[in-house]
């Protein structure tokens, strides 16, 4: 039977918060167990990015970490000099 995403779940969640200084708001929710399946076949490049600030593979292997040890919680929070913020949450 297929669920729907919206639907309540026990499931944990992957959550990416992103606010920007210039007042965009994304906010992203994923269940871990797709997380997790993405990860494996390399769905998630797209976090992967060229940035002064912020080393996106050692991020990368954390959010692996936290995952394979069923860590829940605040996983990374980032702020910029720029005011930009990024929360990572696994809950």
């Amino acid at each position: 039977m297929s669920r729907n995403f919206n639907e309540v779940s026990n499931d944990k969640l992957f959550r990416i918060r992103i606010l920007s200084s210039s007042g965009d708001k994304i906010s992203l929710k994923f269940p871990v167990d797709f997380v997790r399946r993405m990860i494996k076949v390399n769905g998630f490049n797209w976090l992967n990015f060229k940035s002064d600030l912020i080393d996106t593979n050692n991020l990368s292997h954390l959010i692996i970490h936290a995952l394979n040890d069923n860590l829940t919680g605040n996983i990374a929070n980032i702020q910029t000099k720029n005011n930009d913020s990024i929360k990572i949450n696994i809950d």
